[in-house]
Protein backbone atom coordinates (compact mmCIF):
# COMPACT_ATOMS: atom_id res chain seq x y z
CA UNK A 1 0.00 0.00 0.00
CA UNK A 2 1.12 3.55 -0.67
CA UNK A 3 0.26 6.80 1.04
CA UNK A 4 -1.75 9.17 -1.14
CA UNK A 5 0.35 11.34 -3.41
CA UNK A 6 2.38 13.81 -1.35
CA UNK A 7 3.22 17.26 -2.73
CA UNK A 8 6.72 17.76 -4.12
CA UNK A 9 9.09 17.98 -1.12
CA UNK A 10 11.35 20.29 -3.18
CA UNK A 11 8.72 22.95 -2.51
CA UNK A 12 10.34 25.35 0.03
CA UNK A 13 7.26 25.04 2.27
CA UNK A 14 7.65 21.27 2.39
CA UNK A 15 11.39 21.53 2.98
CA UNK A 16 10.57 23.61 6.07
CA UNK A 17 8.61 20.67 7.50
CA UNK A 18 11.36 18.22 6.53
CA UNK A 19 13.95 20.33 8.36
CA UNK A 20 11.74 20.39 11.45
CA UNK A 21 11.19 16.61 11.24
CA UNK A 22 14.94 15.95 11.23
CA UNK A 23 15.49 18.21 14.25
CA UNK A 24 12.48 16.94 16.19
CA UNK A 25 12.80 13.33 15.17
CA UNK A 26 14.84 11.90 18.03
CA UNK A 27 12.13 10.67 20.40
CA UNK A 28 14.82 9.79 22.95
CA UNK A 29 15.73 13.48 23.27
CA UNK A 30 12.10 14.34 24.09
CA UNK A 31 11.41 11.12 25.96
CA UNK A 32 9.80 10.46 29.33
CA UNK A 33 13.27 10.54 30.89
CA UNK A 34 13.26 14.34 30.73
CA UNK A 35 11.98 16.29 33.76
CA UNK A 36 12.19 19.81 35.19
CA UNK A 37 13.66 20.76 38.57
CA UNK A 38 13.68 24.01 40.54
CA UNK A 39 15.21 24.91 43.88
CA UNK A 40 12.66 25.31 46.65
CA UNK A 41 11.59 28.96 46.74
CA UNK A 42 12.72 29.67 43.17
CA UNK A 43 10.55 30.07 40.06
CA UNK A 44 13.38 29.17 37.65
CA UNK A 45 13.30 25.58 36.50
CA UNK A 46 15.87 23.61 34.51
CA UNK A 47 15.62 20.38 32.50
CA UNK A 48 17.44 17.27 33.70
CA UNK A 49 17.45 13.66 32.57
CA UNK A 50 16.43 10.82 34.88
CA UNK A 51 19.21 8.24 34.59
CA UNK A 52 18.29 5.62 37.18
CA UNK A 53 16.30 4.70 40.26
CA UNK A 54 17.38 3.06 43.54
CA UNK A 55 13.98 1.76 44.72
CA UNK A 56 15.09 0.49 48.16
CA UNK A 57 16.53 3.93 49.03
CA UNK A 58 13.82 5.91 47.21
CA UNK A 59 16.58 7.72 45.35
CA UNK A 60 16.59 9.06 41.84
CA UNK A 61 19.77 9.65 39.83
CA UNK A 62 19.56 12.63 37.46
CA UNK A 63 21.89 14.69 35.33
CA UNK A 64 23.06 17.97 36.89
CA UNK A 65 20.91 20.96 35.85
CA UNK A 66 22.39 23.33 33.28
CA UNK A 67 21.50 26.64 31.68
CA UNK A 68 20.41 26.78 28.04
CA UNK A 69 24.05 27.67 27.24
CA UNK A 70 25.31 24.53 28.98
CA UNK A 71 26.69 26.07 32.19
CA UNK A 72 26.18 24.06 35.37
CA UNK A 73 23.72 25.41 37.94
CA UNK A 74 25.15 25.68 41.47
CA UNK A 75 23.62 23.02 43.73
CA UNK A 76 24.74 21.40 46.96
CA UNK A 77 24.09 18.43 49.22
CA UNK A 78 20.97 19.01 51.32
CA UNK A 79 19.26 21.30 48.78
CA UNK A 80 15.62 20.37 48.12
CA UNK A 81 14.45 20.46 44.51
CA UNK A 82 10.87 20.67 43.28
CA UNK A 83 10.46 18.24 40.38
CA UNK A 84 7.91 17.86 37.60
CA UNK A 85 7.64 14.81 35.37
CA UNK A 86 5.21 13.56 32.72
CA UNK A 87 4.79 9.90 31.96
CA UNK A 88 2.57 8.53 29.19
CA UNK A 89 -0.67 9.51 30.91
CA UNK A 90 -0.06 11.55 34.10
CA UNK A 91 1.76 14.57 35.56
CA UNK A 92 3.76 14.08 38.76
CA UNK A 93 4.99 16.77 41.17
CA UNK A 94 7.36 15.78 43.94
CA UNK A 95 10.35 16.92 45.95
CA UNK A 96 13.82 15.43 46.11
CA UNK A 97 16.65 16.35 48.46
CA UNK A 98 20.18 16.14 47.08
CA UNK A 99 22.12 13.46 48.98
CA UNK A 100 25.15 13.31 46.72
CA UNK A 101 26.75 15.45 43.98
CA UNK A 102 29.12 13.69 41.57
CA UNK A 103 31.27 15.45 38.97
CA UNK A 104 33.10 12.53 37.34
CA UNK A 105 32.72 11.04 34.82
CA UNK A 106 29.65 13.29 34.39
CA UNK A 107 27.95 15.75 36.76
CA UNK A 108 25.14 13.81 38.47
CA UNK A 109 22.79 14.29 41.41
CA UNK A 110 21.33 11.71 43.78
CA UNK A 111 17.88 12.83 44.98
CA UNK A 112 16.13 11.29 47.98
CA UNK A 113 12.42 11.41 47.20
CA UNK A 114 9.98 12.90 49.70
CA UNK A 115 7.29 10.66 51.18
CA UNK A 116 4.50 12.56 49.44
CA UNK A 117 3.89 12.72 45.68
CA UNK A 118 1.27 14.71 43.77
CA UNK A 119 -0.29 13.15 40.69
CA UNK A 120 -2.82 14.39 38.14
CA UNK A 121 -4.16 12.25 35.32
CA UNK A 122 -3.63 14.09 32.05
CA UNK A 123 -4.95 11.45 29.69
CA UNK A 124 -7.27 8.50 30.14
CA UNK A 125 -5.16 6.44 27.72
CA UNK A 126 -1.36 6.48 27.26
CA UNK A 127 0.12 8.56 24.46
CA UNK A 128 3.39 7.58 22.78
CA UNK A 129 6.01 9.97 21.42
CA UNK A 130 6.61 9.23 17.76
CA UNK A 131 8.04 10.78 14.60
CA UNK A 132 6.01 9.57 11.63
CA UNK A 133 5.33 11.27 8.29
CA UNK A 134 1.64 11.48 7.40
CA UNK A 135 -0.75 13.40 5.19
CA UNK A 136 -4.02 15.13 5.94
CA UNK A 137 -6.90 15.64 3.51
CA UNK A 138 -8.59 19.02 4.18
CA UNK A 139 -9.73 18.39 1.36
CA UNK A 140 -6.43 19.17 -0.40
CA UNK A 141 -3.52 16.93 0.58
CA UNK A 142 -1.04 18.46 3.04
CA UNK A 143 2.10 16.90 4.49
CA UNK A 144 2.26 16.59 8.28
CA UNK A 145 4.40 14.98 10.95
CA UNK A 146 2.77 12.85 13.64
CA UNK A 147 4.61 13.66 16.90
CA UNK A 148 2.51 11.75 19.42
CA UNK A 149 -0.39 9.32 19.25
CA UNK A 150 -2.90 7.40 21.36
CA UNK A 151 -5.93 5.30 20.46
CA UNK A 152 -8.16 8.38 20.87
CA UNK A 153 -6.16 11.11 19.15
CA UNK A 154 -2.85 12.50 18.00
CA UNK A 155 -0.79 15.64 17.67
CA UNK A 156 0.69 16.70 14.36
CA UNK A 157 3.23 19.29 13.28
CA UNK A 158 2.12 21.13 10.17
CA UNK A 159 2.88 24.34 8.29
CA UNK A 160 1.47 27.36 10.10
CA UNK A 161 -0.37 28.71 7.06
CA UNK A 162 -2.45 25.54 6.66
CA UNK A 163 -6.10 26.43 7.24
CA UNK A 164 -7.22 24.12 10.08
CA UNK A 165 -9.88 25.78 12.26
CA UNK A 166 -10.94 24.03 15.46
CA UNK A 167 -13.83 21.66 14.77
CA UNK A 168 -12.76 21.04 11.17
CA UNK A 169 -13.13 17.41 10.07
CA UNK A 170 -10.38 15.80 8.05
CA UNK A 171 -8.82 12.46 7.17
CA UNK A 172 -5.36 11.50 8.40
CA UNK A 173 -3.39 8.92 6.41
CA UNK A 174 -0.39 7.12 7.90
CA UNK A 175 1.52 3.87 7.69
CA UNK A 176 2.51 2.78 11.22
CA UNK A 177 5.78 0.79 11.07
CA UNK A 178 4.65 -2.25 13.04
CA UNK A 179 7.22 -4.88 13.99
CA UNK A 180 5.29 -7.47 12.01
CA UNK A 181 5.58 -8.64 8.45
CA UNK A 182 2.60 -6.54 7.37
CA UNK A 183 2.13 -3.33 5.40
CA UNK A 184 -0.72 -1.30 6.88
CA UNK A 185 -2.29 1.94 5.68
CA UNK A 186 -4.68 3.74 8.02
CA UNK A 187 -7.10 6.43 6.86
CA UNK A 188 -8.51 7.90 10.07
CA UNK A 189 -11.41 10.32 10.43
CA UNK A 190 -10.42 13.20 12.76
CA UNK A 191 -11.65 16.46 14.24
CA UNK A 192 -9.25 19.36 14.85
CA UNK A 193 -9.14 20.26 18.55
CA UNK A 194 -8.03 23.46 20.26
CA UNK A 195 -5.82 26.25 18.98
CA UNK A 196 -2.46 25.95 17.19
CA UNK A 197 0.62 25.72 19.42
CA UNK A 198 3.86 27.29 18.14
CA UNK A 199 6.87 25.06 17.61
CA UNK A 200 9.72 26.73 19.50
CA UNK A 201 12.46 27.86 17.12
CA UNK A 202 10.37 27.11 14.01
CA UNK A 203 8.08 30.08 13.28
CA UNK A 204 6.55 28.42 10.21
CA UNK A 205 5.48 25.24 12.08
CA UNK A 206 2.61 24.71 14.54
CA UNK A 207 1.27 21.73 16.48
CA UNK A 208 -2.40 20.77 16.10
CA UNK A 209 -4.40 18.33 18.17
CA UNK A 210 -6.61 15.76 16.45
CA UNK A 211 -9.36 13.60 17.92
CA UNK A 212 -10.20 10.34 16.19
CA UNK A 213 -13.83 9.38 15.65
CA UNK A 214 -15.79 6.45 14.22
CA UNK A 215 -12.78 4.12 14.35
CA UNK A 216 -13.37 0.64 13.03
CA UNK A 217 -12.30 -2.27 15.25
CA UNK A 218 -9.37 -3.04 12.91
CA UNK A 219 -8.14 0.56 13.10
CA UNK A 220 -8.44 0.57 16.89
CA UNK A 221 -6.44 -2.65 17.25
CA UNK A 222 -3.71 -1.47 14.89
CA UNK A 223 -3.42 1.88 16.71
CA UNK A 224 -3.26 0.11 20.07
CA UNK A 225 -0.46 -2.18 18.84
CA UNK A 226 1.49 0.77 17.42
CA UNK A 227 1.14 2.90 20.56
CA UNK A 228 2.26 0.05 22.83
CA UNK A 229 5.20 -0.77 20.53
CA UNK A 230 6.22 2.92 20.51
CA UNK A 231 6.04 3.16 24.32
CA UNK A 232 8.32 0.15 24.70
CA UNK A 233 10.76 1.54 22.13
CA UNK A 234 10.72 4.95 23.82
CA UNK A 235 11.75 3.47 27.16
CA UNK A 236 14.43 1.15 25.76
CA UNK A 237 17.25 3.63 26.32
CA UNK A 238 20.07 1.07 26.52
CA UNK A 239 19.17 -0.42 23.15
CA UNK A 240 19.25 3.05 21.57
CA UNK A 241 22.78 3.61 22.90
CA UNK A 242 23.94 0.19 21.69
CA UNK A 243 22.40 0.66 18.25
CA UNK A 244 24.10 4.05 17.83
CA UNK A 245 27.44 2.21 17.44
CA UNK A 246 29.33 2.93 14.23
CA UNK A 247 29.11 -0.75 13.30
CA UNK A 248 26.46 -3.35 14.19
CA UNK A 249 27.51 -6.97 13.66
CA UNK A 250 25.31 -10.03 13.60
CA UNK A 251 25.63 -12.10 16.77
CA UNK A 252 26.35 -15.74 15.87
CA UNK A 253 25.41 -18.68 18.03
CA UNK A 254 28.47 -20.03 19.84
Amino acid sequence: MQLPSIPDMRDPRRQTLQTFARAYGNTQQRSRFSMNVAAAGSDRSFPVTALGVLPAKRELIVSAPRTAEGSLIAVYQGLTLRCGWFNASALFRFEGTITKVIFEPEPLLYLHLADHTYQRAVRTVPRALINLPAVVHIPQVETALLVDCSVTGARIAILKDTDLPAGHELELSLKPPLQLDVDVLLNLKCVVMGNPEPASGYPDIVFRGLKFHTLAERELLILHAYVQQSLVDEMDNLAHVLLSAREIRELKDS
